[in-house]
């Protein structure tokens, strides 16, 4: 970046007389010197987030956006996408690692062992090779998914760059569901199923539900619900990216989980856009978040104290669009923390249901955390819960001296520390598996990754 153009969003100053030994004449740029200004730095910023870039996070983010019926079986393994893309990346991640020098935290032990607790715990309930098939398999999703983000995203810049490459795809998917719910007709899974032979008719028929004129639409994703969490967890990103270039096609692709017409996916995918739109407010007003906390923190404490039943069941029941949906989450929570309670350290399995009345027909958990401690125990959540407020912590706190990529000087870690706060706070009222999770437990190690590397060196402008 020239000299002229390193702070283009204060008034631009002419350079210093060069050889004449004086101090420069500083001047204010006319308007055409600005222009002329600004299209260099644009040209600049272009050439860094356009230049190298690591493919191993980029497919592995595509194979999220493959549905689960192209998977295939292997000797009793069931092999989906993104755990083949995360497996074939071993090797690149050896070599990364090897390279970089990644120096691990607390975040990351802590990472380690929540996967280590779902294959003990599966293994305390199951035999061994049931065990190795689901616990070990989840356990290899969950930790191999956060350490592609943590080896490979460490710096604003290589973040600025997966998401400009990453950028298309999302737009696609978004797409698919807007097709699919003006359509009334699911597409994209039907298809894969028929080219695959693993059909999803029965799944897709369960979830068929037409709200406000509309289809709940899927696309690549395993349940509505899943694709509004999935979009509304890169808004922020893509709104601290500034991108120089097709900034606005990720954030249109992002729309698209509206269309999930899931009220966590709807009200999160807003949530995300007001507080990326808030954070541009507060970065010329220079007002800080300390607004934003202390308003969360008062409203949390009074619906606390007032509501009757607690915030926890207040944010369960009352997310919900259907006010059905949103007595039956208040049950299954009931019901199945007394189950936790009775099952505190391994949990009651992986594939057993909670006790419940017989008018409870349908075992589905509606919230992420509950589910993991009934099929791990109490000891996977708080290690899990822990790191993820260590995350935010970490990457709300650090200070990169310079944003290399970004068009007017945002900070890319204020999107990632947004989305982790946000996304898993909303998995109160959502349970998420499969790719979609492995996408999360990749932004775990985003966060976690920016948080270490503190600063953006010229040498990373490759």
């Amino acid at each position: 970046m020239t000299t002229a153009t390193s702070s283009p969003a204060d008034p631009i100053l002419a350079p210093a007389l060069a050889g004449t030994g004086r101090a420069a004449h500083r001047r204010r740029l006319s308007v055409v010197e600005r222009r002329i200004a600004w299209a260099q730095h644009r040209r600049e910023m272009s050439r860094m987030i356009t230049a190298k870039v690591d493919w191993v996070p980029f497919l592995v983010f595509a194979s999220f956006l493959l549905s689960p019926e192209a998977r295939f079986d292997l000797g009793g393994f069931q092999i989906f996408p993104y755990r083949f893309a995360l497996f074939a990346a071993i090797p690149a991640m050896v070599l990364k690692f090897a390279k970089n020098s990644v120096r691990f935290g607390i975040v990351d032990i802590l990472i380690f062992a929540t996967g280590i607790w779902m294959f003990l715990a599966t293994a305390v309930h199951y035999p061994i090779d049931v065990a190795l098939k689901t616990g070990a398999a989840n356990a290899f999703d969950f930790i191999c998914s956060y350490l592609v983000g943590r080896i490979y995203l460490r710096t604003p810049l290589e973040i600025r760059r997966f998401l400009f490459k990453i950028g298309p795809l999302v737009l696609a998917a978004g797409a698919i569901l807007v097709v699919e719910s003006i359509s009334h007709q699911y597409i994209f899974r039907p298809l894969v199923g028929v080219l695959t032979g693993n059909s999803p008719d029965y799944a897709l028929l369960k979830m068929y539900e037409i709200r406000y004129g509309l289809l709940r639409a899927t696309g690549p994703f395993q349940h509505p619900i899943s694709a509004g969490l999935f979009f509304a967890s890169l808004v922020p990103l893509f709104v601290s990216a500034d991108l120089p270039r097709r900034a606005w096609v990720g954030l249109v692709g992002c729309l698209g989980g509206i269309f999930s017409l899931s009220s966590a996916g709807i009200g999160t995918v807003f949530v995300c856009f007001l507080l990326g739109f808030y954070d541009r407010i507060q970065a010329r007003m220079r007002i800080g978040w300390a607004p934003v906390i202390w308003g969360v923190v008062i409203f949390g404490v009074f619906i606390e104290v007032f509501s009757g039943g607690g915030l926890l069941k207040f944010i369960i029941r009352n997310v919900a669009l259907n006010p059905q949906t949103g007595y039956f989450r208040i049950a299954i929570w009931d019901y199945g923390s007394a189950d936790v309670m009775r099952h505190p350290w391994f949990g009651i399995g992986y594939f057993e249901s909670y006790s419940r009345p017989k008018w409870m027909h349908t075992d589905s958990v509606d919230n992420y955390w509950l589910l993991l401690a009934l099929r791990y125990g109490v000891p996977c959540v708080v290690t899990l819960i822990l790191a993820c407020l260590l995350a935010a912590v970490n990457v709300g706190r650090s200070r990169q001296r310079a944003e290399l990529g970004s068009l007017t000087g945002r900070r890319m870690a204020t999107g990632v520390c947004l989305s982790i706060v946000v996304i898993y706070a909303s998995v109160l009222s959502v349970a998420v598996w499969g790719a979609e999770l492995a996408w999360l437990t990749m932004l775990l190690g985003i966060s976690s990754g920016l948080a270490e590397e503190k600063t953006d060196t010229d040498a990373q402008s490759r």
